[in-house]
């Protein structure tokens, strides 16, 4: 059964009122109380189960795109996409191939097999997908008669938390078999970010450890939290469930219960002699001295081979156009939003839920679907002054990495030298304090003077990271230098979680950022001079210092979040932060040492007056930031 997480939402007795347009358009003119109610009735349909999750190559994605397309008749903007097979009428569809992470590989079970061979010489074949599963690999591969090493976690941290796995133990050409998870994950107190999954958790940081410690290929079991959870199951991922994070080295999925048969007869031993027999006996161990019990397995082989066929499908990019006119008629701002989202969240889900409910994506990214929807409607008529091209996309693809924005980029509408700017909508539902965050502002020296203006009447809090860019389609853009912008109301706990549903977004606050966007867009496609492309700095960790007007990065040597900038008139620099600034503490006590650690405290702090500790050349530095 899908969870639910419900918020109370506490509407406004009145609607934000629009800006009356100027008098030589004709753009929809439209009251907030019909452009919300509208606005709302997009985000609820295309984030309702009935559409379960728009997994690309479904039949449920099918229908969020006859909806999309539908919606882009209605305006009456002009098809964009490719041409009908009959040689009639443009499509608003631009079909593309992709390699479906969630459903892109069958393995064939006659070639697949894991073999351990015991101490005493017992063979013991497994059966493939009730013992083990093998993940997806680049190819195929068969590795015969390899010796075998528990790691524990498989975690290096040594730099960070003087925490290493792979410390006293050669494991080159071995079999490494780790536990999914990390040390004390139910101590608030743990150095891994307390009860919250520090990077050494992820799956690509285990892999990239046993790379580097030159394995040559992981098994991995459950840990107990994940196996015992809800129905006292201990279930296998699926082939796909991870994407393609293994395509270095091969990786498996076992049983916790075939793995506590391997100790039986080969326990894992304490530092004072005491065998360990269990799983559970080891976790609690490493739990209670967070000291690794990495150590060979004597005598036991593992002989494993895998074959993956791959399967693509075809999902479509949606493409409506409202022509420009005039002199500036040739050039083109791109406006778009990615709508799929994760289906049943097999791929790239952050539940333990993982692949038993439908991960609807109200937020992410039905919000910015709805914006690209609701600004194709307003602009669609508008017939007046002289502007330049609009082209609407939605993108399908993005939560497979980015594919059908690269692919609109490599096969554009217009000529890519004829695009001047590109605005991204990814998840626009949760507007909070009214701040909007803004990534990419700064890649064109016009955008600040324009988003200021356009603000003037809507009021909102614009945020400005000074570095970064956000992970999502204005990227592909980006790397054709083509100045874009990403709107975003920032992340919440239900992201890439089932509890993303319609009830907790904030339907009024998107429609003030759609209100706010129309403007800017109004601004843009009318200026005389076209915006020149700027580079910026990308930043690590850019997002997570948003509030006090700070980007951050982590020092390689201390391994302490460092001020990398500090925004003008910012939480930050009115507390004296400087840049070169490591963390030591926030909130006078709590040990700041990972970029979600902080976040977690900024989040903790907000309201509040909250000390900081900072490290300025060797010298301690005590200030209060006002977080009110």
């Amino acid at each position: 059964m899908q969870r639910k997480h419900l918020i109370t939402i506490c509407l406004p007795l009145f609607f934000y009122c629009s800006a009356l347009l100027a008098d030589d358009t004709d753009r929809e003119t439209v009251t907030s109380a019909v452009a919300a109610k509208r606005i709302g009735e997009d985000i609820k349909y295309l984030a309702s189960d009935e559409l379960k999750g728009r997994q690309p190559g479904t039949p449920e994605m099918k229908l969020a795109e006859d909806y999309i397309v539908q919606a882009f008749k209605e305006a009456g903007v002009k098809p964009g996409g490719s041409k009908e097979q009959d040689g009639s009428e443009a499509s608003y569809l631009q079909p593309f191939d992709v390699i479906n992470r969630q459903a892109s590989h069958k393995i064939n079970p006659d070639t697949t097999y894991l073999h351990l061979t015991a101490p005493d010489g017992e063979s013991l074949p497994l059966e493939f997908e009730q013992q083990f599963v093998p993940m997806v690999y680049k190819e195929g591969y068969s590795l015969e008669d390899l010796p075998v090493a528990f790691v524990g976690y498989g975690i290096n941290a040594s730099r960070e938390h003087n925490y290493n796995d792979y410390r006293d133990i050669d494991v080159e050409g071995k079999v490494v078999i780790l536990i999914r998870g990390e040390p004390q994950q139910t101590n608030a107190d743990s150095v891994f970010d307390g009860e919250d999954t520090s990077r050494y958790s992820y799956l690509q940081t285990k892999i990239d450890a046993a790379i580097e410690a030159k394995a040559a290929a992981i098994i991995m079991v459950n840990d107990a939290g994940r196996a015992y959870d809800d129905d006292g199951e201990d279930e296998l991922a699926s082939a796909f469930q991870f994407g393609r994070v293994t395509e270095e080295i091969p990786f498996v999925h076992l049983k916790r219960t075939t793995f506590n048969q391997m100790l039986k007869q080969s326990p894992v031993v304490t530092a004072i002699g005491d065998p360990l027999n269990t799983l559970e006996e080891i976790e609690k161990e490493i739990d209670a001295t967070l000291e690794p019990l990495s150590q060979t397995l004597p005598d036991w082989r593992i002989k494993l081979a895998a074959e993956f066929v791959e399967v693509k499908m075809v999902t479509s990019n949606i493409i409506g156009i409202v022509e420009g006119r005039g002199a500036l008629a040739e050039e083109t701002i791109v406006i778009g939003a990615h709508y799929d989202h994760l289906g049943m969240g097999n791929y790239g889900s952050r539940s333990r839920d993982a692949g038993k409910a439908i991960h609807n994506g109200a937020d992410d990214n039905a919000t910015g679907t709805a914006a690209v929807m609701e600004l194709a409607r307003r602009f669609a008529k508008d017939t007046q002054t002289p502007a330049r091209r609009i082209v609407f996309v939605c993108f399908s693809a993005e939560e497979l990495g980015l594919v059908g924005s690269r692919h609109y980029v490599e096969n554009p509408v217009v000529p890519v030298e004829q695009t001047v700017a590109m605005i991204n909508f990814d998840m626009i539902g949760y507007l909070r304090d009214d701040s909007l965050l803004m990534f990419g502002w700064n890649t064109a020296k016009d955008f600040d003077q324009m988003l200021t203006d356009a603000n003037k009447d809507v009021g909102l809090t614009l945020v400005k990271p000074p570095a970064g860019f956000g992970g999502s389609d204005h990227l592909a853009f980006n790397a054709v230098k083509i100045p874009n912008i990403f709107f975003n109301t920032g992340l919440e706990g239900v992201y890439h979680t089932p509890d993303d549903d319609f009830e907790a977004i904030n339907v009024p606050g998107a429609t003030r950022v759609i209100d706010f966007c129309e403007e800017f867009v109004e601004k843009l496609r009318t200026v005389e001079q076209r915006p020149k492309y700027e580079q910026i700095a990308r930043s690590r960790g850019a997002n997570n210092g948003v509030k006090l007007g700070v980007s951050v990065g982590v020092d390689d040597e201390s391994g302490r979040i460092t001020i990398e900038q500090v925004s003008e008139d910012s939480i930050a620099e009115k507390a004296g932060v400087k840049v070169g600034d490591q963390i030591m503490a926030f909130n006078g006590k709590t040990k700041v040492n990972s970029q979600r650690r902080l976040s977690r405290e900024i989040k903790r702090g907000a309201g509040k007056v909250v000390q900081i500790i900072l490290d300025r050349d060797g010298a301690a530095v005590v200030l209060d930031l006002d977080l009110k």
